[in-house]
Formats: structure tokens, sequence, C-alpha cells
């Protein structure tokens, strides 16, 4: 075997390494993202349900359109729940192949919803301002 010859197994030889940690780097980024879209779902979910909760324990007040308001409200909130779940199912179901649009979807989702339940709060404030003044 001539210099050249091993030269040249050298270099395929690193080359080949270098290529399989390039993988196992872009595997773990892909799965690190995966779990930090999963857990920012989970946790827009867990904010949700919250919210409905509470709406639900002011329901009780007898103010004809602040109840409406109130119902209207928790509507959007459970509208918005639905989103979140199935921003969720997509991306625990996403793969390597398709997880640029599943993340780029999951990241408008929520953007989206986070704009959405803000507004849902800022009106459920609104209708119990509506009761004190």
């Amino acid at each position: 075997m001539t210099v050249k010859s091993l030269f040249v197994i050298a270099l395929a030889t690193m080359m080949a390494c270098t290529n399989n940690s390039s993988k196992e780097e872009l595997e773990d980024d892909f799965s690190e993202q995966k779990e930090n879209v999963i857990a920012e779902l989970e946790k827009m979910k867990t904010s949700i349900n919250d919210a409905i909760d509470d709406v639900e324990d002011k329901l009780n007040i007898n103010e004809g359109p602040v109840e409406r308001s109130l119902e209207e409200a928790k509507a959007d909130l459970e509208s918005k729940k639905e989103d979140v779940e199935d921003a969720l199912e997509s991306a625990k179901g996403a793969t390597k192949e398709n997880w640029g649009n599943v993340k780029a979807e999951a990241n408008k989702a929520l953007d989206d919803i986070e704009q959405g339940l803000n507004k849902v709060k800022k009106d459920i404030e609104e209708a119990l301002n509506q009761i004190t003044d």
C-alpha cells in the first residue's frame, strides 16, 4: 500500500466519521426542538384550561350581557384549546422529514393562540368591569 492510498483511506474514514457526527447532531437537534415545541404547546394548553376554569367559576353571575360575554369567551377558549391540541398532535407525530413544516405551523399556532388568549382575557376583564361600573 502506498502513502497515497493510506492518505485516501484516512481521508475517507475521516469524512465518514464527520458525516455521522453531523447526522447525530441533526437528529439530537431535531429531538430537542421537538421536545421544546411540545413543551410550549403543553404549557399553552394548561394556560387555556386554567382560563376556562376561571371563566366557568365566573359564569354563575346573573347579569345577562356579562354572562353572555363570559359564555362567548369560554367558547373562544375551547376553540383555542382545540387548535393547541391539533398542533400538539402534529408536533408529536413529526418526523425529521416534515419537521420544518410542522415546526413553522406549531410556532404560528402558538403565536395566533397566544394573541387570541390575550384578547379573550381582555374581553373577560371588560365584561367583569361592567358589573362593578
